[in-house]
């Protein structure tokens, strides 16, 4: 999964205020009001239907092929090394030449070809994961751009009338249920650490390791590990529960706003979302660790996908 669509923040942080009540043993989460609540919940759903339909986006993936050091070819043609499926797309694309890290798109002679929306030019492209935007090619419906994950260099291409014409059911979800929110305390880690998290492809991806959550949940005590999400305050977590694998895909994402002042969280699992996984097999999406496996049965967030025929 690139790290652009698991950045996606749950809208749970817009409305949960930085105070907490603390008893004698264990912190509670601050109230929320059931209108204000709900009225989240919705935003949240309409986030994630919109990012499913985005052309892009894992619904519309359609390969993802790690290239070696050299020359490679693209295009509509099953010789090419990397082929690109869509309508309109020229058998010959160009090519791609990888020097290290570094990757140089060449048009092909004749070729109808856009880089980020302007007329394609010989050029080093964006890689995914940066501060930058990766750079994105498009060749009639088809489109790439390039990933990295720890020393390996891959071409992850997209079809972007899959998106609109995909068979995925609407996304369904658990009930909204305040129970599903736990307070925790942050222990930062003494020194942060990049860590090569295993993902399902078998391709290590790279996380920043910001250190732990203690949180109770359903009775039980854990410690779960919190990555660095896509700002100073927001933790990334990758968890599994007793619903993983049957009511929900085999694990899940959640967000939460770190509270800088005396550092707890709230995590609310209504607002867990599928991994990119869950919608198509060319991803790396990050397993959970072994402090995030969690044995209650955590009846809220996102249900695993479904298609308009009623299969999963």
């Amino acid at each position: 999964m690139s790290k652009s669509s698991f950045r996606l923040i749950s809208l749970a942080a817009v409305f949960l205020a930085p105070v907490f009540v603390a008893c004698a043993k264990d912190l509670v989460p601050p109230p929320i009001s059931d209108v204000d609540y709900q009225a989240a919940f919705e935003k949240h759903k309409g986030v994630r239907e919109a990012w499913v339909k985005t052309p892009g986006k894992a619904i519309s993936y359609t390969g993802l092929r790690w290239i070696p050091q050299g020359v490679s070819t693209i295009g509509g043609d099953s010789t090419n090394t990397v082929i690109l499926a869509g309508h309109d797309v020229p058998a010959k694309v160009g090519t791609l030449t990888r020097n290290g890290d570094e990757i140089k798109f060449e048009p092909a002679t004749g070729a109808t070809v856009t880089v980020d929306s302007s007329p394609a030019v010989a050029k080093t492209l964006v890689v995914e994961g940066g501060k930058t935007p990766a750079t994105r090619v498009y060749a009639g419906s088809a489109g790439f751009r390039i990933i990295k994950r720890v020393d390996s260099i891959g071409v992850r291409t997209w079809d972007a009338d899959r998106a609109a014409n995909n068979g995925l059911a609407p996304l369904e979800y658990f009930p909204l249920d305040k129970k599903y929110r736990f307070a925790g305390k942050f222990v930062r880690a003494a020194k942060p650490d990049t860590q090569a998290v295993q993902t399902v492809s078998g391709v290590a991806e790279e996380y920043i390791n910001l250190g732990v959550v203690q949180v109770k949940i359903e009775g039980k005590a854990y410690e779960l590990t919190a990555y660095a999400g896509s700002n100073p305050t927001d933790l990334f977590f990758t968890f599994d529960d007793a619903t993983s694998g049957e009511e929900t895909y085999g694990f899940r994402f959640v967000h939460a706003p770190i509270d800088t002042v005396n550092s707890t969280v709230v995590l609310d699992f209504n607002f867990a979302y599928n991994a990119e996984c869950a919608f198509s097999a060319f991803t790396t999406c990050p397993l959970p660790s072994p402090n995030n496996k969690i044995s209650a049965r955590l009846a809220a967030g996102e249900l695993i996908p479904k298609h308009t025929d009623g299969k999963k």
